[in-house]
């Protein structure tokens, strides 16, 4: 069920490139949410905090399970199909909305959409190996 009519994911990070640790790509990740966008067809695209978005500020990710679950929470999203593939980790599934999560392994930071017939999300954030 990606959180709210999303589900699960993405935001601008607050630490800088620097400061962020990569992440294996295999390994259980713990995300943070830190910025969100909201589109529509009826209306111009806007930012919205995660609270406002209904999407966890946290998140955590298990690439060998297949599952995206909100931190210490119980929704959970099941991934269809996960790649590693030029410095990236890719998950992608379908849970009420089309999404898709990618990664970087260098610097961990996350971008992730979802989308349905009447709205799109884009998320930002940062994750690090658990």
């Amino acid at each position: 069920m990606m959180f709210r009519s999303l589900s699960v994911i993405s935001l601008p990070l607050l630490a800088p490139t620097s400061a962020l640790a990569g992440v294996d790509g295999g390994k259980r990740m713990l995300c943070a949410v830190t910025d969100a966008i909201e589109c529509s067809p009826e209306a111009d695209c806007s930012r919205g905090s995660v609270e406002s978005l209904n999407i966890p500020p946290f998140i955590e990710i298990d690439p060998k399970q297949k599952l995206l679950q909100e931190h210490k929470g119980e929704r959970k999203s099941t991934v269809t199909t996960v790649t590693n593939r030029n410095g990236l980790v890719v998950l992608q599934g379908y849970e009420n909305r089309a999404f898709s999560v990618s990664i970087s392994k260098e610097s961990g930071r996350l971008t992730a959409t979802a989308s349905g017939p009447d709205a799109g999300f884009v998320l930002f954030g940062v994750c690090t190996d658990l």
